[in-house]
């Protein structure tokens, strides 16, 4: 077999070629992290063809519900983000974008434009539409291409319909509800700052209150269950 060409490359923007690639793949991964070097890097790894290239240099990634919010978190503290794409089939090729991103959340003027134009096709419906959390805008500055020859042939078989069916029948409060519980802090405590979770507002407070006692609650009652039965046993052995 022919010997592998392992030299990278690099250029600052995306080529026709490099497009019409990443269009015909599957899944892609979503890189960030915090500032802090004790932080966690997180890595994300994304299907439903929720990426669409708009220029060599820029584009929007369809950012769901989900629970929790890393990327979101660190875009917002940073804006740093890195994309890796993989080749499955085919030629191997592994791909890495590297750039900056800014999140538009449903209801803002950005949002609403970017979302009509990109995605109201497949995501307009009402029961889809429960699953999109944002829109991630990504400004590329370099562009990365390397052999993939380590990566291993899959098969392509569907994307998986669960979280979208699982959110279609999901009211707002509940949505709202899942968000202040799950998406309102990072790993290492950066705020996502999405709708209704920022962590210094009155509602959050409250909801994070009350969040607490619910889970501390089982604990709570099991102690208190164990404390009276270790009382029991007590008395028992001092008949």
């Amino acid at each position: 077999p022919p010997t592998p060409v392992l030299m990278g490359a690099f250029r600052e923007a995306l080529t026709d070629a490099d497009r019409e690639w990443i269009s015909k793949q599957k899944v892609y991964f979503v890189s960030t992290a915090p500032l802090d070097g004790g932080g966690h890097v997180n890595l994300s790894p994304k299907g439903y063809d929720g990426m669409h290239i708009l220029s060599g240099s820029r584009l929007l990634l369809l950012d769901g519900r989900g629970s929790g919010c890393e990327t979101i978190a660190h875009l917002r503290e940073n804006k740093r983000i890195t994309i890796m794409l993989c080749a499955f089939e085919g030629s191997p090729r592994i791909m890495r974008l590297f750039g900056t991103g800014s999140v538009h959340e449903p209801g803002s003027p950005e949002f609403d434009s970017l979302f009509e134009q990109h995605y109201s096709a497949e995501w307009k419906d009402p029961g889809r539409f429960n699953f999109v959390r944002s829109i991630i805008d990504v400004r590329l500055h370099l562009v990365g291409q390397s052999c993939g020859f380590g990566v291993p042939f899959m098969d392509f078989k569907a994307d998986r319909p669960t979280l979208v069916d699982y959110m279609k029948g999901k009211s707002a409060d509940s949505l709202m509800s899942s968000r202040r519980r799950n998406n309102t802090l990072s790993l290492d405590g950066i705020p996502s700052f999405l709708n209704g979770t920022d962590p210094t507002s009155a509602a959050a407070r409250k909801f994070s209150l009350g969040s607490l006692a619910d889970r501390l609650l089982p604990w709570i009652g099991g102690a208190a269950l164990g404390a009276a039965v270790a009382l029991a046993a007590a008395k028992a052995a001092l008949k």
